[in-house]
């Protein structure tokens, strides 16, 4: 047997560099993600009230009184709801996509134009669409009012509030999923379709056959990155509704802020973070198991 080698003194030092380069990443994880962590878990297990400091301790009594309160499944339930946005979103999505990656004149404009509102800021976006949305003189209802339809009201009735944060968001979210499935589009080598056009296929096989198994760990990014920032979704309904009619605008998180920020009681804020982080945990786990089934990997 051939004795193992010791580093050489240039090694050691590369490895110390090494080491040196990527020690505050560590300790970033470690204080700002792990010690935190930790902490909310426990400050969920007390009645810490951040108004009169009290922080006893009191077991699992506030994910109990979360999980007994209506408010709180109503809010989960329009989270749910909302996050119908994300497919709708996609097809969108990707027909403009399909459309911006054939030779168009002017198609950078066009993608620039349609990625403008997911760089644009929340608040202002908000404040746009409110006055769109306003039930007297907005824009939406005008338009409306031009071809005969009655106006909507569309932040005051609680069936079509969640609607109006439908559109929204879809119109938000649509550039920045249409630049990634251009990035696969362009990614899918030719070759591939002139096997369908030799063997005589048409556009719908090559969009059947091709496009669309190959676009599927795009799809997946998408679903994933999607279905995890649907469940946190609170600044538009913070700003243009606030809790809605209802409360048929209240999501998760604005829960978690009215329990913390409304109620002082960030005791049950915390176990509402927990209770989500591990609903959206369970939501991505199901969603890596069940790719293997419909994700194209490049072994078959």
């Amino acid at each position: 047997m051939k004795r193992k080698e010791k580093p050489s003194r240039l090694n050691r030092a590369e490895r110390r560099a090494g080491l040196l380069f990527i020690t505050p990443i560590y300790l970033q994880f470690i204080i700002f993600f792990l010690f935190f962590m930790g902490y909310s878990l426990y400050m969920s297990l007390t009645d810490w009230n951040i108004l009169e400091g009290t922080q006893n301790y009191i077991g699992f009594a506030n994910f109990k009184l979360i999980l007994k309160d209506p408010l709180f499944w109503k809010s989960m339930g329009n989270t749910l709801f909302l996050m119908l946005g994300i497919p709708i979103g996609m097809v969108f999505a990707m027909i403009t996509a399909i459309a911006l990656n054939r030779k168009l004149v002017g198609k950078t404009v066009y993608r620039v134009i349609l990625y403008l509102p997911a760089v644009s800021s929340v608040v202002a976006v908000a404040l746009l669409w409110r006055w769109i949305y306003n039930a007297e003189y907005g824009v939406l209802n005008m338009l409306l009012s031009q071809i005969g339809i009655e106006p909507v009201n569309w932040l005051g009735d609680p069936g079509v509030v969640k609607i109006s944060l439908i559109i929204l968001g879809v119109w938000r979210g649509m550039g920045s999923t249409m630049l990634l499935f251009l990035a696969g589009l362009q990614n899918i080598p030719k070759e591939y379709y002139e096997v369908v056009d030799v063997s005589g296929g048409n556009a719908w096989h090559r969009l059947r056959y091709v496009t669309l198994p190959m676009m599927t760990p795009t799809y997946f990014y998408v679903i994933i990155t999607g279905v995890i920032g649907g469940l946190q979704a609170f600044g538009d309904q913070f700003i243009i509704t606030g809790l809605g009619p209802e409360h048929s605008a209240m999501t998760v998180v604005y829960y978690l802020w009215e329990k913390g920020f409304g109620e002082y009681n960030m005791g049950a804020a915390c176990a509402v973070a927990w209770v989500l982080s591990l609903f959206i945990f369970v939501i991505t786990l199901i969603q890596f198991k069940s790719s293997k089934s419909w994700v194209y990997d490049g072994s078959h």
